[in-house]
């Protein structure tokens, strides 16, 4: 079987500042208190039984809360949502979750109660790669607001979709 060079890291990144992503607050708990971090590496796994997976950098806090939890919820953003984001990232943790109202679902994760889609998950699977484990949470609860236009990330920055824009 043939082996290949990796690309480089910078080449790399500057690819993947091209690939359009959904930003999501995967929130957790710290002892009752909530705790989370924002995350672009979001997707579903399967519908039988409905589940997703969130790519966590295990150098963060969240990572080793999420793990000691074994619960979180994705948080999936709104374009109207972007100051939120923006203060979210800039925050000292303690703060970050004193801007918005929460909730909980079945798990006990924060909810955010503005956010497109929160889907509360128990993780099911844990798999390492590279700087990040790949978390796989079964959707245990979910809830959803009447909004079409998601928050996303692309090149460096939010940005929303024009609204009447199809392809």
């Amino acid at each position: 079987m043939p082996r290949f060079d990796a690309v480089s890291e910078d080449d790399f990144k500057r690819g993947m500042r091209r690939l359009a992503a959904a930003v999501n607050v995967v929130s957790t708990l710290d002892q009752g208190r909530p705790a989370g971090l924002i995350a672009t590496a979001v997707c579903s796994v399967s519908a039988g039984p409905p589940s997703i997976l969130v790519c966590v950098n295990r150098g963060t806090r969240t990572h080793g809360l999420i793990i000691e939890a074994g619960v979180f919820c994705v948080n999936v953003l709104a374009a109207d949502q972007m100051p939120f984001a923006r203060q979210f990232l800039s925050r000292d943790p303690a703060e970050r979750f004193s801007s918005c109202r929460w909730s909980t679902l079945a798990t006990g994760s924060p909810a955010l109660d503005e956010a497109m889609t929160n889907f509360d998950c128990e993780v099911s699977s844990q798999f390492s790669s590279g700087t990040h484990d790949i978390l796989v949470g079964q959707v245990v609860a979910m809830r959803q607001r009447e909004s079409t236009n998601p928050l996303l990330y692309f090149e460096g920055d939010y940005r929303h979709i024009a609204h009447g824009e199809t392809a």
